[in-house]
Parts: structure tokens; C-alpha cells; sequence
């Protein structure tokens, strides 16, 4: 019955429609499914939540994201004219093909089983749409360059020189200016014919079918009736009442899964829209562009419903006037009552399904290519390479894809923790990135593919605790940059190395400069915060910081004494400097030998430090050259489509439990078996065999008599307890009211029944010890016989069994 008034009223709807809008093309309102059935476009949405993959669960853009990789988007086979077949979400699911109407049905069945508030819209598109053709779209996956933020403050010093006097003319500086202007504006107007020139040749072909194509894409209702989520819902306060904002929308194109605004000209016209509930014509179309449309959809001027009468979620609620009865029912809830109207049939799509295999595989085939702007972009399924590759994009020079300029790649589950990989090949650059978790607290591995370039390394300076931050490596120097956190508080360090040698261990370390950070608990004319150890002249340079009295640092030059005079006396008259503030207190000889000590001390130090640094640098790129050599890839253990052994072992582990409940089930108890323990490294005499049987024996009954004596007590106090509530009610029965003598009375019977079941369970209990009991004396014989094979014991058994 249903299905006849449904096809009666869309005869109907149909008929009204050519009469209305004669010129406008046949509504998308019933199309034939994969059985060559018609089907009404609504009853194709199948309301589905995806609770076993969370990344699907509320979160509208990886629903989008996901139905535009995992299913490949087939063109219609006319673009001017309607589809001539839908078919179901599931089959879109399994096939993992179809047209822009049917990827648009499954994205808005998962999307709607979310709670989000969308809809299909049939209408038309451009070619590049249509066909999905995104060679003139900018790429949105090209990463932006990012730019560390530098945290030091540079404070305006109190005292500055005055500037010197402005000795220019303002004429010459006039005419230079204008000169200038000339220059640029002919280098802009050249930029801007270039930019002409360079639209007009990535300008597509014109299109004579523009405007006709036919195409289906998701809009999402904003501040809509029947939406639930928070972000689609926009309300604003006004003198203390809530005022709903009109209904906006954004769309989503299904083949791509991006985001469109209205105003987005790739979107030419409307003709309908429709979810689960009813189905919609675009009554404005033709009057006004989509960015100024309409959006209220209960608003029959301009969207005209299939199904006659509101539907129950754009139904307004009516508060009752405090004179109406509360049994009275509104005028307008009468009307909608007698209303007759049809509600929207159940979906005749059976439930969708994805499994894990095809969710973690993602692209058809495991992998997939797209054509943007200047750029390829390809994505691959999890372990889909033996690198463990997941994303590559490559900029081109040239809308043919010629001439490479830049490749980035994205991997994914990789042994070595890289993450990102950038390759210039403009300056032939390589720039690694790398995630926590190595052992060298690697972050970013920078260097060139001619080996004699310097290389960058960047770490993790927080996990290390030498707070190493960056490594510049170089024939000529090694440059290191630490975080702010160490005790020393250096900060920067730089080792020059001569040329002479032929690696560098046997190269000769010609200068060290140190940079340090204040040192508050020290005086600045006595806190270093530079130092240069010039080991080919023999010479250490100090600078100390600035203090606050003086606009110049105090520095100091040390010539070393010769390491065949180390205890000479010391002579003040080798030490050079400059004084900052003379009247301050100065350092004498002593503090002076003393600093010359601590300095010769500390260039030793950094001495090791620079060959153990050479030594770990050394170790990294010879560990990143056998990572990349041979890249390794891990997994979790919770993954159940590759953790092959821990699921084989849980399995048999699992037989194996189950295997010993069977065995334990079929089997007998043996009650004897503690009492042989006793034996087991030795023969056992008749007489101490006896003493074992009798001793089985005897706790074998006195279990037993002890639980038949526990249930006892127990009942002995169930049946004393009914027969003192007996006597209370037979005292005091005139004092209760009727509700309380019934409470007294169940209670009374809940006693009863307890006494009965512990009364049933003491003859279980006996008898249950009467039939192991002889089943225990019957299994002796047959255990003796046991023992006295396993033992070489004679034994026979006679009366050790008490019966």
C-alpha cells in the first residue's frame, strides 16, 4: 500500500513539476538501482556510524576525506542529462566505484548516522568538476615554510649615541626617488603582463556544454532544526531571549572531499535537494544566484516539499496559552492531526560495512595519483612500500610536469622514527624530519648531496642531557647551538680546524669560541660570556658581559706559558685588556692566575668535547646510511592484521585452556593425589599407604559434615526467625494497618522460602557425599595399582576403607 501511494504521489509531484517549470530539466526524483528497480532517491540514504573506526566518529571532514579516496569516481555517460542509475551505498561500498550521486548517497548516509545535518544537491556543475579534473586547482597540500620564533627580547638601551648630522639633499633624494618610481612601475606593469600572459595560458579551453553538466554534491545545513551538534547550531542573545539566525551552508564535493563556499563559482545552479526525510525543489532557481538563496527549508516559497506537511524536525513548538485546558489540544497540532500526508519510507539499503582490511587500504589498489596546479600528489596505504612511504608530493616547473623542483614525502611506522623528508633539487638539499623517540634525539637532519657540504642536525635539546639543540658539521668547522637550560650555561660553540690533515681526528684544532649566558649569582665584570681559545697563536681571549654602569664589555687576552714551562712563574705583564669601568673593583694577580688556570683547564675540556662530538656525528650518519639503506617498519602490538605471532599464540594459548577445561570435565577427580605427595621420592610401606587412605577418607567426611552442618545453622536460624516474626504478628496483629501486615506477612514468606531451599540443598548435599564417597572407595584399587607399578611397591588393598 505504501509503495502505491508513494508512486502515485511522484506521478503526481512529476506532472506538477513539467506544468510549473516547463523549460527546467526532469527531476532527480526516482532512479533505477543495481536490480533495474526504481527507487526514490531518498529511500537510498542508509543512516550508518562506522563505532568500530574512530577517526570516523564525529569528525565530518575524515568522513569526506575517506568516502574521496576509497571510492573512485566514475563520470556520467551523458554530463548533460540525469543519471540513468543509483546505485545502493553498500554496493558503492563493495564495487568502490561510482558516480558523483552515488558517492554523495553513501557520504551523506555516513554523514547523516553521525548527526550531522546533510543533504544530497542535484544540480549542475563545471567541467572540471564533473569530470574531477583538478590540474588548474592549487594544490592544498603544500606545506608552508615555518619560521621559528626567536623568544629573546631586545630591550632598548638606555644609553645610545646620538645619530650623525643628516648631510644629504632633499632634492637629489627627491629625484632619486622618482627615478625609483619610473623603475618600479615599469618592473610592476612587466609583472603584471607577465601575470596576464601566464592567465591566459592556464586558462581551459571554453566549454560549450558550461552550465548543463549535470553533477551531485553534500551541503551542510547550518543552525538547521533537525541538527543536534553544537557547531552546527548558531545562536545569538537578545534582551534575554534566543533569537535563531537564519540556516547557512557550505558544501562538500564527494569526489575530492573538499570544502566549497556558496559563493564558489564551480557550483552553477540547484535544481534539489533531499536526505533521508523528504525531498526538496529549488523553487529559486533561475531568480537568484546559490550565494543568495534561501536556505530555510520550511519556508514553501522557496523550496517546495515532496512529502505534503511540515516534517516533524521544522515543526515549531507551540507553548499553550495559560487560559487554554491542559487537555486541550492547540489549533495548529489539531490541523497537522487531521493533515493527511505521507511519511518517508524506511531506506531499502541493507547495512553498510567496511572492513579493517579495506579501511587501512584506504585507495583503490592500495594507492592513489592526483593531478593539481604544478603538482603530483600521491597517496599510499600503510605498508603499502617496504620504506614505509605514505604521501609524495612533487612541484613542477611547468603545467606538463616537467622539471621537478621540489619533492616532499610523508612516511608513516617507520623503525628509524622519519616522519618527513624534503628534497630541493633546485640547491640538490635534503632536509629529514624525524619524531621522538630515537636514541640520539635526531629531530632534523639536514645535507647535500655533494658530500663535502656542510650538515645540519637538529635534536630534541629537552630529551638529551648535554641540551644539545643544533649541529653544523663542515670540513673546515664544527658549530654547536645549546638549549638555555644547562648548568655551565653555555650557549653556542664553534670549532675552526685547519686544513692540514687528511680526516679530521688528525686535523689540528686552530680556534675555539664559547658564548655564554649571564650568570646572575656572579659579578658582571667577573662573569665570561665570551671566550676564544686561539691554539694556534697560544693566546685565550675573554670578554665578560655588559654591566649595568657600562656601555662596554671588559675583555682580557691571555698568552699561555709553553707546555714545557707549565710551572713558571707567572708573569701579569703577558695578560692585555680593556677595563669597561676603571673604578670598579679590579681582579688582582692571584684571581688572575687562577682564571688562567680555569681556562686552560676548560680549553682541554672542550678539546674532548669537540673529538666526542666528531665521534658521535661520525656514528649518526653511519647509522642513517644503513637506515636508509635498509629501512625498517614497525607495528603495534594491538594491530590484528599484522601482529601475526602474538595472534597465533593467544590462539593457542586459548586451545590449550580449553583443551585442559575438556580434560578436567571428562576426568574424575583424584582425591587421593595430595596424600601421595608424600611418596614421591621415595617407596611407599604398606602401613604408611594405609595411613594416606585413611587420612583421604576422613577429610573426604569431614568436608562434608562440616558444609551439612553449616546449611544447618543455617536453617535452624531461618526456621527460629519465622517463628518469632509468627509470634510478634500473632501479638501485635491489631496494631499494623492493612499495608503493613501485608509488608510483615511477605517478609514472612520470603523467610519460608529461603528455609526451604537450604532444607533442599542439606539432601543434595548428603547425597552428593554418599555417591563421591563411593566413588572414591571404588577408584582406591585402581590408584593403588597405579602406585605400585610407577613404584615397584606390592600392594593390595584389603580393609583400609572404611565402608
Amino acid at each position: 500500500m505504501m509503495k502505491e501511494l508513494m508512486a502515485t504521489n511522484k506521478k503526481n509531484f512529476r506532472r506538477q513539476y513539467k506544468e510549473l517549470y516547463p523549460t527546467r530539466r526532469p527531476l532527480v526524483l526516482a532512479v533505477e538501482n543495481e536490480c533495474k528497480v526504481q527507487k526514490f532517491v531518498s529511500t537510498s540514504i542508509r543512516p550508518t556510524t562506522f563505532i568500530e573506526f574512530p577517526e570516523l566518529i564525529d569528525n565530518w571532514q575524515a568522513c569526506a576525506s575517506f568516502i574521496a579516496d576509497h571510492i573512485e569516481y566514475e563520470p556520467l555517460e551523458n554530463p548533460t542529462k540525469i543519471p540513468t542509475r543509483l546505485h545502493s551505498p553498500d554496493l558503492v561500498l563493495k564495487s568502490r566505484k561510482g558516480n558523483s550521486f552515488e558517492m554523495a548517497t553513501l557520504l551523506c548516509s555516513i554523514l547523516i548516522g553521525l548527526g550531522f545535518p546533510a543533504l544530497v544537491v542535484s544540480g549542475y556543475a563545471t567541467r572540471e568538476v564533473t569530470t574531477n579534473d583538478q590540474r588548474r586547482v592549487k594544490c592544498p597540500y603544500i606545506p608552508e615554510k615555518v619560521i621559528e620564533p626567536i623568544f629573546k627580547e631586545e630591550l632598548d638601551p638606555k644609553y645610545r649615541l646620538k645619530d650623525p648630522p643628516f648631510l644629504k639633499s632633499h632634492f637629489l633624494m627627491q629625484c632619486e626617488k622618482k627615478k625609483l618610481d619610473a623603475e618600479n612601475a615599469i618592473l610592476e606593469e612587466k609583472k603584471r603582463q607577465e601575470m596576464l600572459k601566464l592567465e591566459e595560458f592556464e586558462r581551459p579551453p571554453p566549454d560549450p556544454e558550461n552550465g548543463y553538466r549535470t553533477h551531485a554534491w553534500i551541503a551542510m545545513i547550518k543552525n538547521a532544526p533537525w541538527c543536534y551538534k553544537a557547531e552546527f547550531k548558531i545562536e545569538q542573545k537578545d534582551d534575554e531571549e534566543e533569537i535563531s539566525n537564519e540556516p547557512m551552508a557550505f558544501f562538500i564535493e564527494p569526489s575530492t572531499g573538499f570544502v566549497h563556499k556558496l559563493t564558489d563559482p564551480c557550483y552553477q545552479g540547484i535544481e534539489s535537494i533531499w536526505n533521508h526525510q523528504n525531498y526538496y525543489v529549488n523553487r529559486q532557481y533561475g531568480k537568484v544566484s546559490i550565494a543568495e538563496m534561501k536556505l530555510d527549508l520550511s519556508d514553501t516559497e522557496s523550496w517546495e516539499h515532496f512529502l505534503p506537511g511540515e516534517p516533524f524536525e521544522l515543526r515549531k513548538e507551540k507553548v499553550p496559552n495559560e487560559d487554554e485546558e491542559e487537555d486541550e489540544t492547540p489549533a495548529e497540532d489539531q490541523a497537522l492531526a487531521i493533515e493527511k500526508h505521507l511519511d518517508m519510507p524506511t531506506s531499502w539499503v541493507e547495512m553498510l560495512h567496511v572492513s579493517a582490511v579495506d579501511f587501512e587500504e584506504r585507495y583503490v589498489g592500495g594507492e592513489k595519483k592526483e593531478n593539481y596546479k604544478y603538482c603530483i600528489y600521491e597517496k599510499y596505504a600503510p605498508y603499502k612500500n617496504t620504506d614505509g612511504l605514505m604521501k609524495r608530493l612533487t612541484i613542477y616547473k611547468t603545467l606538463e610536469y616537467e622539471e621537478p623542483l621540489n619533492v616532499y614525502e610523508w612516511y608513516e611506522n617507520r623503525d628509524d622514527f622519519m616522519v618527513k623528508v624534503h628534497r630541493n633539487l633546485i640547491i640538490d638539499e635534503i632536509t629529514e624530519e624525524f619524531e621522538k623517540g630515537r636514541n640520539d634525539c635526531l629531530k632534523v637532519f639536514i645535507y647535500n648531496v655533494d658530500e663535502n657540504e656542510k650538515i645540519v642536525m637538529k635534536f630534541y635539546s629537552k630529551s638529551r642531557f648535554d641540551c644539545l639543540k643544533e649541529v653544523v658539521y663542515h670540513s673546515n668547522y664544527i658549530e654547536e647551538k645549546y638549549d638555555e637550560n644547562r648548568r655551565d650555561l653555555i650557549y653556542y660553540r664553534k670549532f675552526f680546524i685547519s686544513d692540514s690533515g687528511s680526516t679530521l681526528i688528525t686535523r689540528n684544532i686552530e680556534k675555539i669560541v664559547e658564548k655564554f649566558n649571564r650568570n646572575e649569582k656572579k659579578d658582571a665584570y667577573h662573569d665570561v660570556a665570551i671566550r676564544h681559545f686561539n691554539r694556534s697563536e697560544n693566546q685565550v681571549f675573554v670578554q665578560f658581559h655588559y654591566a649595568s654602569d657600562a656601555i662596554t664589555a671588559t675583555t682580557k687576552t691571555f698568552i699561555k706559558p709553553p707546555r714545557s714551562e707549565k710551572e713558571a712563574k707567572f708573569d701579569p705583564s703577558t695578560i692585555e685588556g680593556y677595563i669597561a669601568n676603571p673604578w670598579a673593583k679590579q681582579m688582582n694577580d692571584l684571581e688572575l692566575y687562577y682564571l688562567l688556570q680555569e681556562l686552560m683547564k676548560d680549553e682541554e675540556k672542550s678539546v674532548d668535547c669537540f673529538h666526542a662530538r666528531d665521534t658521535e656525528i661520525k656514528e649518526i650518519l653511519q647509522i642513517r646510511r644503513q637506515q636508509i639503506a635498509k629501512p625498517l617498519l614497525k607495528f603495534s602490538i594491538f594491530d590484528p592484521l599484522r601482529n601475526e605471532s602474538a595472534r597465533k599464540m593467544r590462539l593457542q594459548k586459548f586451545e590449550q585452556m580449553k583443551t585442559r577445561e575438556m580434560l578436567a570435565k571428562s576426568q574424575q577427580a583424584d582425591f587421593l593425589a595430595p596424600y601421595l605427595v608424600r611418596f614421591e621420592d621415595k617407596k611407599p610401606e604398606r602401613d604408611e599407604i594405609d595411613v594416606a587412605i585413611q587420612d583421604c577418607l576422613r577429610d573426604f567426611r569431614k568436608n562434608y559434615e562440616d558444609m551439612i552442618n553449616e546449611l544447618q545453622h543455617r536453617h535452624d536460624e531461618a526456621t527460629a526467625e519465622l517463628n518469632s516474626l509468627k509470634r510478634f504478628l500473632n501479638r501485635y496483629m491489631d496494631q499494623f494497618s492493612v499495608q503493613e501486615y501485608e509488608k510483615f506477612i511477605q517478609e514472612g514468606e520470603n523467610i519460608e522460602r529461603y528455609r526451604k531451599i537450604i532444607h533442599q540443598r542439606i539432601i543434595a548435599v548428603k547425597e552428593e557425599s554418599n555417591r563421591k564417597y563411593g566413588n572414591l572407595v571404588e577408584s582406591i584399587p585402581g590408584r593403588l595399582k597405579q602406585i605400585s607399578e610407577n613404584k615397584g611397591v606390592s600392594l593390595a588393598y584389603g580393609d583400609s576403607c572404611e565402608d
